[in-house]
């Protein structure tokens, strides 16, 4: 089977479910939904990009912005917004102490699964 960065967003939904039902301690599973819906749509945006129009990454940390700018210069502008949006969210989730509390997490998590799926809807 072919690995598919998409999955990542089911691992989020997944993670979102049981943290929903108490079945596993809530805060950390809403904190690593929003991270792998983040990458999810992050690496499946960077494949279409590799794929569709030969965009070629720097394989660093500057990727994230670079993909991003990227999407804007090819009037995709909704698919930036929506990296940007979720990296953030990725960022307080994945950086931000726990007493540092992210204000509505569970809604956070929501938003950036719907986030996700749309940019992969988009880009298909």
């Amino acid at each position: 089977m072919i690995f598919s960065w998409s999955q990542f967003v089911e691992i989020a939904e997944y993670l979102k479910k049981q943290a929903d039902a108490h079945q596993i301690p809530q805060e950390a599973a809403y904190r690593c939904s929003v991270s792998r819906a983040y990458y999810g749509a992050y690496r499946h945006a960077q494949n279409y990009a590799k794929d569709t129009w030969g965009y070629v990454p720097e394989t660093d940390g500057t990727d994230h912005w670079r993909l991003r700018e990227w999407f804007e210069d090819k009037n995709m502008t909704p698919i930036s917004r929506r990296l940007s949006r979720l990296h953030q969210w990725r960022k307080d989730c994945d950086y931000n102490e726990p007493f540092q509390k992210i204000v509505n997490l569970s809604s956070c998590v929501r938003d950036s699964i719907s986030e996700a799926r749309q940019i992969i809807n988009a880009l298909k």
